[in-house]
């Protein structure tokens, strides 16, 4: 796939928003996928910055992340989708994709928004009618007749009853001093909560900053404000989560939380690096603990990242979905249905869920960072 979009005015308007959320200026080295999304959501409030697998040595970023500023109110650019798309399936995927053979997919500006889905979990199509636009690690989900995704700083409608899309549009947090990675999950009133990591300025939010040998990773949460149909949100007192990370040690980078409920306890997965590590609670706003099994509470190690989770009730397994580099190919989104938690998952229990070549996409199509929603009101 090559990198597309369907109007250019809609992407030259869309990478005037980025410039003017102090992204690097033309000439100067390509910055970490995380350190632009740093910047991006200090102003507009953004998405995950961990979309490509990170290095499990990395070597912190030097961009400086600038003060963070009132959301403006900026209008809705135009839709990717002006008529019904063909939403048919039982399960609805977002994810990115990129040609590595046609642009620097280590960008996110070079990143396209794609929707999938399936009967089953384990077989994807491409949604007919569906156009790709700009954005990066995306998360579906689904309220009612409408489908929200949220990308870095923004959020998209599509209203599955009158076939409408909107935006992508500017969303904020209220209360939080820079956010990234928010994962979608619906409450109890039916509000949208979102989970995400607590930014850090002044260098890449996943890891520690270079001057720090240890230092420690939040997670909070923020519900929908009344009336923002998905656009505004305010901070939850507390932190979800917390975790330490080292310079030295083996955790050295946390980021992307993805939440779930499996009908008895919600579920955090949050990424280190190549690695899903798990977390339980059972109230939605409550303090999350790192289970104690799987060994050191990681799902995956080495074997998948930036994973999404669901609990199928039909046969009391749970689905989990990641990507990690494939050598000599590129990158897909694999699956693997398990019955708990009791074990590490290791390379013999994912299978391929999605690629370039099975979606019809070129052989050098990246296919990353999964976001799984049941496609029902």
């Amino acid at each position: 796939m090559t990198f597309t979009f369907r109007r250019f005015a809609f992407l030259f308007s869309f990478l005037a928003a980025l410039a003017a959320c102090a992204l690097p200026p033309a000439g100067a080295p390509a910055a970490t996928e995380t350190a632009i999304a740093a910047q991006v959501m200090t102003q507009l409030a953004v998405q995950t910055p961990n979309s490509q697998t990170p290095d499990p040595n990395p070597t912190p970023p030097s961009d400086v992340v600038p003060e963070a500023s009132p959301t403006p109110n900026v209008p809705p650019t135009s839709a990717p989708a002006a008529t019904p798309l063909g939403i048919t399936g039982r399960y609805l995927m977002s994810f990115h994709a990129c040609d590595t053979a046609a642009a620097e997919c280590g960008d996110p500006r070079n990143h396209s928004v794609y929707l999938a889905q399936s009967d089953d979990g384990a077989q994807w199509s491409l949604v007919p009618g569906w156009t790709p636009y700009t954005g990066s690690v995306p998360d579906v989900i689904r309220r009612g007749e409408t489908l929200y995704i949220f990308t870095p700083g923004a959020v998209a409608r599509y209203h599955l009853d009158t076939g409408v899309f909107e935006g992508p549009m500017l969303i904020s947090i209220s209360g939080a001093d820079g956010f990234v990675d928010p994962s979608a999950i619906i409450d109890d009133e039916g509000r949208l909560v979102l989970f995400f990591l607590h930014g850090q300025k002044g260098s890449d939010p996943a890891h520690c900053q270079p001057q720090e040998a240890t230092c420690e990773k939040r997670f909070g949460s923020a519900t929908e404000m009344e009336g923002s149909d998905g656009a505004s949100f305010a901070v939850d007192e507390g932190d979800r989560a917390t975790v330490t990370l080292s310079t030295t040690g083996a955790i050295r980078t946390a980021s992307d939380p993805d939440i779930f409920f499996d009908g008895a306890q919600y579920v955090l997965y949050i990424s280190y690096g190549p690695s899903t590590s798990v977390w339980a609670a059972t109230e939605l706003r409550g303090t999350y603990a790192r289970m104690s099994t799987p060994a050191n509470g990681l799902l995956s190690n080495g074997t998948g990242g930036i994973a999404s989770g669901y609990f199928d009730p039909d046969t009391g397994q749970y689905w989990t979905y990641s990507h990690a580099p494939r050598p000599n190919e590129a990158t897909a989104i694999r699956r693997a249905a398990h019955a708990g938690f009791s074990r590490q998952l290791g390379i013999q229990d994912w299978s391929v869920a999605l690629s370039g070549a099975s979606l019809g996409l070129t052989d050098t199509t990246n296919i990353e960072s999964a976001g799984f929603a049941v496609n029902q009101p």
